[in-house]
């Protein structure tokens, strides 16, 4: 996801350092979001202290990252609507369901895997993008490294609780699930990107293509005055 290169970049590209960047703050922002549905819902006051200082968490990495892409579109005077943060895309992009919240579809088991798996694919995903931008930004990846160290932790946490209240095989079995259906998600959001850039000048030159035979059709025409107003009873405003 958020487009990562596997290679290491030749040259800094700040659009794309931007989109990526605002791609991990919606992230950080649904599952602060996730976090704090969980902390209100849970049966369980040490789990729900737990929830809270993780969605806290969460906010500080939403802050973090959106003050750095902005910092990046002042120096480069960036002006593109792909970097903008909107909160509603975050359904659209599928950060946040519609319908129910994670922790409303899964018990506190299963969702502690999802998140432990979850947490330990940002965290490669955000070691990848610090080994692309490091040599050209060193002050903005200081600050991520302060993220990596919580992510790490988070992981840690969620997978050690997961472990304790799941038998071995059963962990596995579910880990490795949630881990399989993150990539594919990742995967999706990927080719979706690529594919777009593809076949949305395709489509827009069919749309455009097919105005022209109705300039050829004769539509009969409606002889009503247009002057609304001029034709209007008084009286039906009673």
């Amino acid at each position: 996801m958020f487009l990562m290169p596997k290679y290491k970049l030749k040259k800094f590209e700040p659009l794309r350092c931007c989109f990526v960047l605002n791609e991990f703050s919606a992230a950080e922002f649904a599952s602060a979001i996730e976090m704090l549905f969980a902390a209100k819902n849970v049966n369980n006051l040490k789990l729900s202290k737990g929830f809270i200082r993780h969605s806290l968490d969460e906010y500080k990495h939403f802050s973090i990252f959106t003050n750095i892409k902005n910092k990046i579109i002042l120096e480069y005077e960036l002006n593109d609507k792909t970097i903008r943060f909107i909160p509603n895309h975050l359904f659209a992009k599928g950060y946040i369901y519609k319908d129910k919240f994670i922790f409303e579809k899964k018990n506190i088991k299963d969702f502690a895997i999802f998140v432990g798996a979850n947490e330990e694919i940002a965290e490669k995903k955000l070691h990848n993008f610090l080994n692309n931008i490091r040599n050209f930004k060193p002050d903005h990846a200081e600050k991520i490294d302060q993220i990596l160290l919580d992510e790490e932790r988070h992981a840690e946490y969620s997978i050690s609780f997961a472990k304790k209240n799941n038998t071995r095989i059963g962990y596995q079995i579910k880990f490795f699930k949630e881990n399989l259906q993150s990539k594919f998600r990742h995967l999706y959001a990927n080719s979706l990107i690529k594919v777009s850039g593809i076949f949305n000048p395709i489509l827009y030159t069919l749309i455009l293509i097919m105005t022209f035979p109705i300039k050829f059709i004769d539509l009969e025409k409606s002889k009503t005055d247009n002057d609304v107003l001029k034709n209007l009873n008084p009286k039906s405003i009673l």
